[in-house]
This record gives C-alpha cells, structure tokens and sequence, in this order.
C-alpha cells in the first residue's frame, strides 16, 4: 500500500513540476519579414527561419526593434525628373 502511494506521489510531483517549467517559459516576440517584404512582430516558441530580430520578451520591445531593423520607406515611388520640352 506504501509503493503505490509513493509512486503515485511521485508522479503527481513529476507532473506538477513539468507543468510549471512549461508556464514559466512564457511567450516571446519576434520580428519577421515575409514575402512581400513587411515587417511583423509575432509570438513565437522558436526561431523562425524569417526571423530578422529577437526573441524579445515583451512586445515592446519587438516593436522598438522592429523600427530600428526595418524602417519605413515612402510608399510612393518618385516620379522621374524629365526636362519640359519645349514648343519651338
């Protein structure tokens, strides 16, 4: 009667402790860039291949990173300067 309460102590504490460490690891942020080349912060467990920055462990801190790793840029191409042709 004795073994099987220490076994089934034992595996409580096994669980209660795996539980724990699985809560403590927590959430990390990420910064990606995608396909088409936007910038994203993400929650991630692991590294991802697009990753560009991180992990950060608050997202306040992915998005600070995120500015400085991918600046934005003007959406609109500028136009070409072409000189007036004249009417002579």
């Amino acid at each position: 009667m004795k073994v099987r309460r220490l076994i089934g102590l034992f595996i409580a504490i096994v669980f209660v402790l795996t539980t724990v460490v699985a809560f403590a690891a927590g959430d990390s942020y990420v910064v990606i860039k995608d396909k088409k080349g936007v910038c994203k912060v993400i929650k991630a467990k692991e590294k991802t291949p697009s990753t560009i920055a991180g992990p950060f462990k608050t997202k306040e801190e992915a998005k600070k990173a995120k500015g400085k790793e991918c600046p934005k840029t003007s959406s609109k191409p500028s136009k070409p300067t072409t000189s007036p042709k004249s009417s002579y």
